[in-house]
């Protein structure tokens, strides 16, 4: 009994070094390296993107960061204020119906800018993840927040491309309006 569970136990074995010597290739080390630079550059640019667009303090509530998960490809997340600076201060008066009915106009407008932004980026950038497999995608979450008397109004947008339609904008197969149409977008 015991013989024939050694040379079991000797493939066994063989076969667990094999794997991990197969996991820890340099090739894989090398794609996350690139992959990693990628991720970095992809954040540089979207932040770069945001403060130009956003421009005032308070604007964008943090910096966009990324993350791959093996699988499903890279995500980045970013938060935006969509809240217009006022005075909060005890002795500020009430917002009319009108004021705030043009403060709800202009959250529209921020909403609209930081959606718009994230779909230029993924739709010029997206292509930096060429380490990326065909049923994997790039995304982007975008965090909003409005504050108002008495409650917070919180709300996600994500948008997401797969690699094929990444490889598609670069290859310039579609247009940037094209491409942003066929970004699968929820919202909640």
């Amino acid at each position: 009994m015991r013989r024939r569970r050694f040379p079991l136990i000797l493939m066994l074995s063989a076969t667990l070094v094999a794997g991990s010597w197969a996991a820890n290739s340099p090739q894989d080390k090398t794609n996350l390296v690139e992959l990693k630079k990628g991720i970095e550059l992809f954040e540089s640019v979207l932040n770069q993107s945001l403060a130009q667009t956003f421009g005032g303090p308070f604007e964008t509530l943090n910096q966009a960061r990324g993350v791959y998960l093996p699988g499903y490809g890279v995500v980045f997340s970013f938060a935006v204020n969509l809240t217009p600076l006022r005075n909060l201060g005890p002795f500020s008066s009430a917002l009319t119906a009108k004021e705030e009915q043009v403060e709800r106009e202009q959250e529209v407008r921020h909403r609209e800018k930081a959606v718009n932004v994230a779909e230029q980026i993924l739709g010029d950038f997206g292509q930096t993840f060429n380490q990326l497999s065909p049923g994997e995608s790039v995304a982007i979450v975008i965090h909003t927040v409005a504050a108002h008397p008495g409650k917070v109004e919180r709300s996600t947008i994500v948008l997401s491309a797969e690699k094929k339609l990444l490889d598609a904008r670069l290859t310039h197969a579609i247009s940037q309006e094209r491409f942003a149409q066929k970004l699968s977008k929820t919202e909640y």
